[in-house]
């Protein structure tokens, strides 16, 4: 015999036998189903359909009030809980105060965010500690119209002491839920009813739509919590909606700890479990189940650095495990939460499982919605799809939004998406759609940074988006040993956006890229393959890689000769490229001969005003700089600075450079007010149009320095001079040329100073560099 309780303040006992027998007092009745209550209904679980009982016995009087908690499972939160103080704040702040407040109205507080960032351990954190601050309290399961019915029939059971049904008696779900509605209308105690994953989708139409509002008490003394993925649910409260995101670093690693088990939390075992939480995003069903993946692998609890290695290659596969109901009390794994979102933004909103699809190619934060703001088409299973106006992308992000698979933030007038989601957004696509979406997000992105305004942090807004792109299309190309030519088209677009916004390790890696695949889908002496050779060679000179870029560029030259001829304009910028290569390389007479012999032909082949042109005879002057003859460089410089003005204008990076060329060789001349002034415009332009971060902009600020230690401004050329080492050293590397070169013009100034000892040893460092980078002779 199992004892239980039938629900109510004065329950009286009844019992249960193993053939389903329900004995109260002397009296017998069959019971069907399994029967599990507690005396107190401190819980109450079970299922009374199907019970028959002697109709005088179920005659029972309303009771006046009821005392106890109603969940069907479990209302304490996981064993491995961790405080999650600023949301439990915000909860708290807003509800708790309230149980000694008159209030006029129902208090509803909704707690919204991405499936698995902890939404119901939050409250069942707070109903832990504040239960007993309440006459009662009520867990209603409410994803499903059914479970939430199911729910309140069992309450009001409970409520009218109805523990069972009598014979011939059956209830409705609708009355059921009238009768506790206005049952709580009567009452002056404090009620909390919290309705658990209300994951509700606004449709009428879709099978899964109910309306929430129906089953909301309305009575001054009850309040009422719906946590929900839904943003738009949001509307139902007049509070301030708690949104429970990402956990902060420290509670992720002290969850990450709890669950995995693991004892040795050396400081190294910290940082790789650091970097564990930054890769799940800092969701906490992820890193639950991760240390519960952990604890379950002794391999893995005895070396975690094993596991980030292993997630990347089977990250799906991970993060569709469930966990351990038993230790957990999750029903479902990361995945299965987002997929019945999914699900339901299908039947809702096809447009908007395209856009994701699309999103999974672009970087999961920043995605501005001016990216849309055009007719845009992409290739799906053969077939042009085509996105029609930005009103219908708006549709999208909407019920994306409504979802919590996306957010809004205001801050950055954007949207963004959790690192997990965007991950399982690719993961979910077939190999057939992935190339798909990533060819029509290649097209989307070569659209806009075709295109897209001059302001520079507009730009480098752009920059993830372009490169998480890239890698995608990238890896897809490898693996496939793809000939798509229109990847082959498309990308050296990106090398050329990335190149003018600084970007110059993600140029080499697209530059690496396109020559590679040119040379095998197109052939050696392709133009388009030799376009990429010289690509490369710019980039491995921006690297400093001198002997490297002579090298290629010797290639570039030799077949254009061979395959175009000496007149064609592309042989003369091969002849010149490597003449630059040579002036970099410190071969100042065999450069100079060179480069006279480029001016001439594009002279006699182009015409004075030509780009080409003027560009030949920049190149030629600042090899008449490097040999000391100052007077020819000023006059060609200052003929190439009149002529870019005229034809690309003042704000023109070339025209700039112009500027900056001329301002050094006044410098070299002893002119140096004017120098100082004109290296003061350049800066303030790159500034400007550029950007702090830009290496050009650098280049002008370590100009400048130098400008005002030539005028014994020494205090200030210092200073200048230690931020563009710092900068250079943590943008281009300590190996660089550019940071060996800021390196000896801060000894320099430091001489100036005398500060011999520092400059000494400083000085003492980039010889030793650049003996080891260009060598004894250079």
């Amino acid at each position: 015999m199992a004892a239980a309780s039938s629900g109510g303040n004065a329950a009286e006992k009844f019992y249960v036998d193993g053939q389903g027998q329900v004995q109260i007092g002397d009296r017998q009745y069959c019971a069907n189903p399994t029967i599990e209550a507690f005396q107190g209904s401190q819980i109450f679980q079970g299922n009374f359909h199907g019970l028959t009982i002697n109709p005088t016995a179920a005659a029972q009087t309303t009771p006046d009030t009821y005392e106890g908690h109603y969940s069907k499972s479990s209302l304490r939160p996981v064993t491995n809980y961790i405080q999650r103080p600023t949301p439990y704040e915000q909860v708290r702040r807003q509800l708790h105060p309230a149980l000694t407040e008159k209030v006029e109205e129902t208090t509803i507080l909704v707690v919204w965010g991405l499936g698995g960032a902890g939404k119901s351990q939050l409250i069942l954190d707070y109903l832990r500690k504040h239960r007993g601050d309440y006459t009662a309290t009520f867990w209603i399961e409410a994803g499903r119209k059914e479970s939430v019915e199911r729910d309140f029939l069992q309450i009001y059971r409970l409520l009218f002491n109805r523990g069972a049904v009598s014979e011939g008696e059956s209830i409705k779900a609708e009355d059921a839920v009238s009768d506790v509605k206005r049952w709580f209308s009567r009452q002056h105690g404090r009620w909390l009813l919290v309705f658990d994953s209300a994951d509700l989708t606004e449709d009428e139409e879709d099978p899964s739509y109910y309306d929430l509002r129906c089953y909301l008490p309305d009575s001054p003394g009850v309040q009422i919590v719906i946590t929900t993925r839904a943003e738009w649910i949001k509307k139902m409260t007049l509070l301030d909606a708690v949104e429970v995101g990402e956990m902060e670093e420290i509670e992720a690693v002290n969850l990450f700890f709890q669950s995995s088990k693991i004892k040795d939390q050396t400081q190294e075992t910290e940082v790789e479990v650091g970097s564990i939480v930054r890769e799940l995003g800092y969701l906490a069903l992820a890193i639950s189940i991760a240390g519960s993946y952990v604890s379950a692998t002794p391999r893995l609890s005895m070396k975690i650095t094993s596991y980030l290695p292993e997630y990347r290659s089977r990250r799906a596969e991970l993060l569709r495990q469930k966990p351990n109901r038993i230790v957990h009390h999750y029903g479902e794994s990361v995945l299965t939460t987002w997929e019945t979102s999914f699900d339901a933004i299908t039947r809702q909103c096809p447009g908007a499982t395209k856009l994701m699809g699309l999103l999974a190619f672009l970087n999961n934060d920043d995605i501005l919605p001016g990216f849309f703001d055009q007719n845009l088409g992409y290739q799906e299973s053969g077939e042009d799809v085509v996105i029609p106006s930005i009103y219908t992308v708006e549709e999208a992000f909407r019920c994306l939004q409504a979802f919590s698979l996306i957010q809004w933030k205001e801050d950055q007038g954007s949207y963004s998406m959790h690192k997990l989601v965007h991950a399982w957004s690719y993961d979910r696509l077939s190999p057939e759609k992935q190339r798909s979406f990533s060819g029509g997000a290649l097209r989307l992105l070569q659209t806009i940074v075709s295109g897209c305004e001059p302001h520079h942090m507009h730009r480098i807004r752009l920059v993830p988006h372009v490169m998480v792109n890239f890698m995608a299309v990238s890896q897809n190309y490898a693996e496939t040993d793809s000939e798509d030519r229109s990847v082959l088209k498309l990308l050296p677009s990106f090398a050329d956006f990335l190149n003018t916004v600084g970007r110059w390790s993600d140029v080499f890696l697209i530059r690496i890229f396109l020559l590679k695949h040119s040379q095998r889908v197109l052939g050696e002496e392709h133009p388009d393959t030799l376009t990429a050779m010289n690509n490369l060679a710019n980039s491995l000179s921006e690297k400093g890689r001198l002997d490297e870029t002579a090298s290629m560029s010797q290639q570039v030259l030799e077949k254009r000769r061979r395959i175009l001829g000496e007149e064609h304009p592309d042989t003369i910028r091969a002849i010149s490229n490597l003449a630059n290569s040579l002036s970099d390389q410190g071969q100042l007479d065999k450069a100079l001969s060179i480069q006279q012999e480029v001016l001439e032909k594009i002279r006699r082949i182009l015409n004075e005003e030509h780009l080409d042109t003027i560009s030949a005879m920049n190149n030629l002057a600042n090899i008449f700089r490097r040999q000391g003859q100052l007077d020819k460089a000023v006059l060609m410089q200052q003929e190439v600075l009149e002529k870019r003005r005229h034809v690309l204008g003042e704000k023109h990076s070339n025209t700039i450079s112009a500027m900056n060329n001329l301002a050094a060789t006044l410098s070299d001349q002893g002119r140096l007010d004017e120098a100082a002034s004109m290296r003061q415009q350049v800066l303030e332009k790159r500034h400007c149009i550029l950007g702090e971060e830009h290496p050009d902009t650098i280049s002008a600020m370590s100009n400048l320095a130098i400008s005002l230690g030539n005028q014994d401004r020494l205090n200030e050329a210092v200073s200048m001079n230690y931020e563009v080492l710092e900068k250079r050293r943590r943008i281009l590397g300590e190996e660089h040329p550019g940071t060996i070169t800021a390196m000896n013009n801060l000894a320099v100034t430091l001489r100036d100073q005398g500060r011999l000892d520092e400059a000494a040893s400083m000085r003492q460092k980039v010889l030793e560099k650049r003996q080891r980078k260009v060598g004894e002779e250079h």
